[in-house]
């Protein structure tokens, strides 16, 4: 059944430990009614009484007894869990800021291999940051962030100290779509104009767009209609479930791809001179666990670029 509430967990161990409520009140630093009322909780929960009572004391019943010892033992360790993770070493925490599409589809699908080049000690953060954020004063030493992760344009990607994942990009819809619409999709992109087309609505400097994708393939006729949507995570489920034809990223999209969840179309993925990077930011230039991160990365990337 579920476990029971950690403050009465505590007051029973307190009332065990002083045979008294009154002296566990004060240990907790509440009233003592609320000791008894924790106690009362409990042994509800449990269905067996913990305690007998009377005028002078509070005596353990033998299930009591069995019951806190273990009580005893699991708060002690939940103690010294507490304790490693506080102190767990400063040099071992690594904050990367991006967005929260590439965390879901391009951060996630990788801590596991960051890890074990990290260590067992180490520890990723993935900070969520809306548009403006990073432009805040300071806000890179302030909230302690080591990497950043975005797309880039065709301009490049700043600075040399930086794991580069080259883009491209393909119409992705899901193989019952693809099924159903193949005899359009086997035309050329000026056929497609009455297909449903998925749009992620607030592009982030740097993604490329259907339009880009457009002047490369080609324009449908007439002009499609989109369907917009604000978070890049939605769309492609909406692809998924084969709501239309969204533009994929490859290094979003790649593991539905690999799991059948997702086809290209359109004669496969085309690079628009665009990247996804893993950069070291002023701050995390200093800890060597962020520079171990970001070789991490750039291992990834050449296993990429290879592939």
């Amino acid at each position: 059944g579920p476990l029971p509430r950690i403050a009465a967990l505590r007051a029973f161990d307190a009332a065990a430990r002083h045979v008294s409520f009154a002296r566990a009140a004060e240990e907790l630093e509440v009233h003592q009614p609320a000791v008894s009322r924790y106690v009362a909780e409990l042994e509800r929960e449990i269905g067996v009484r913990l305690f007998e009572r009377d005028r002078r004391a509070v005596v353990l019943t033998p299930a009591g007894e069995v019951f806190h010892r273990a009580v005893a033992v699991g708060l002690e360790r939940i103690a010294a869990g507490a304790l490693s993770a506080a102190s767990l070493a400063e040099d071992e925490r690594v904050v990367i800021a991006c967005g929260g599409a590439t965390s879901e589809l391009f951060l996630r699908p990788r801590l596991g291999d960051v890890h074990r080049a990290l260590g067992e000690n180490a520890v990723v953060r993935l900070l969520h940051c809306e548009e403006g954020y990073l432009e805040r004063p300071n806000v890179m030493e302030t909230d302690r962030i080591d990497l950043l992760a975005s797309y880039h344009g065709v301009d490049g990607v700043p600075g040399d100290e930086v794991a580069v994942f080259p883009e491209a990009m393909a119409p992705v819809c899901s193989p019952g779509f693809a099924a159903a619409h193949g005899g359009v999709l086997r035309r050329p992109v000026a056929a497609w104009g009455a297909l449903p087309f998925l749009s992620f609505a607030r592009p982030s400097l740097g993604w490329a767009t259907w339009d880009d994708w457009f002047e490369a393939a080609g324009r449908p006729e007439p002009a499609p209609r989109y369907r917009n949507y604000d978070d890049y995570v939605y769309m492609i489920d909406a692809a998924i479930a084969g709501q239309g034809l969204a533009l994929g990223w490859r290094n979003f999209v790649g593991r539905y791809l690999d799991a059948g969840s997702l086809v290209a179309a359109g004669g496969g993925f085309v690079g628009f001179g665009r990247s996804f990077a893993v950069r070291l930011t002023g701050y995390g230039r200093h800890r060597p666990v962020a520079r171990r991160c970001l070789d991490a990365f750039a291992a990834l990337a050449n296993e990429t670029a290879r592939g």
